[in-house]
């Protein structure tokens, strides 16, 4: 009779804390098995953390792995060792350039070894600016337009040269060579009827034996002109081609 009394109770017992965990969901807006949801929601929620984690980490990994290939690293990175190098071969080439030995063999190698108009006579190597043409010691440069003889001289002049005075038979073959196809040229020379000699512009005589002819002129105001390989006369306000000569820069 006691135990039976006993197992109502408890039954009782358990009724009574169903219906009120069943009260404290419904107050709580939700159904008895809306339990089990929350716990999977509160995972799901957990879990996002780890997730944005996870993304972050392989970003900064990311970054790390640029910058050591860009090389911003402030420890000395591949772009510090570039550097080093430039520098170690600034100071080599500052070091060798203090021989002036040295200096003189790298630019005559440079310059003169490839250069087609390098002399195959005389000792070592001479220069000409662009366009000019090399001859022994000195460079030509022949016009392509015409001109008065005072603006041919003048022209020389601002290319730090004079115009053509033939000094020797050697000199006067190459004009020959390069003039072959213009009828005549400005020569460095004037003409006056109180001159007693034949002479340059720069006060030295004409040596006529280089010359097939001399034609003086019967009157003034004439400036010489080659003409093939003789000396002739214009007036100095005709228009004809002309040579600035000037010295060759040895190396």
């Amino acid at each position: 009779m006691g135990k039976g009394v006993e197992s109502k109770e408890a039954k009782q017992m358990l009724e009574q804390q169903s219906s009120s965990d069943s009260n404290r969901d419904s107050e709580n807006g939700g159904q008895p098995g809306d339990r089990a949801h929350s716990s999977s929601r509160k995972c799901a929620i957990w879990k996002r953390p780890a997730f944005l984690w996870t993304i972050i980490v392989a970003l900064v990994v990311i970054i790390v792995a640029l910058a050591a290939v860009l090389g911003v690293s402030q420890t000395g990175g591949p772009l510090n060792s570039l550097e080093n190098r430039t520098k170690e071969q600034i100071i080599r080439g500052s070091k060798s350039s203090r021989d002036p030995t040295d200096l003189h063999s790298r630019l005559k190698q440079f310059m003169c070894e490839s250069s087609p108009n390098k002399p195959a006579e005389g000792p070592g190597c001479k220069l000409c600016p662009p366009d000019w043409l090399l001859h022994r010691d000195q460079c030509y440069w022949v016009s392509k337009n015409k001109s008065l003889w005072n603006k041919s001289r003048n022209d020389c002049s601002r290319r730090d040269s004079r115009l053509l005075a033939i000094r020797d038979q050697a000199e006067m073959a190459f004009i020959q060579t390069i003039t072959k196809d213009t009828p005549q040229m400005w020569l460095d020379l004037t003409f006056t009827s109180s001159s007693v000699h034949l002479v340059w512009m720069d006060g030295s005589v004409v040596n006529r034996t280089l010359f097939k002819a001399v034609h003086l002129p019967k009157e003034n105001n004439n400036c010489g002109v080659l003409k093939a390989d003789e000396i002739s006369f214009e007036n100095c306000s005709a228009v004809s081609k002309w040579i600035c000569v000037k010295e060759s820069f040895p190396i």
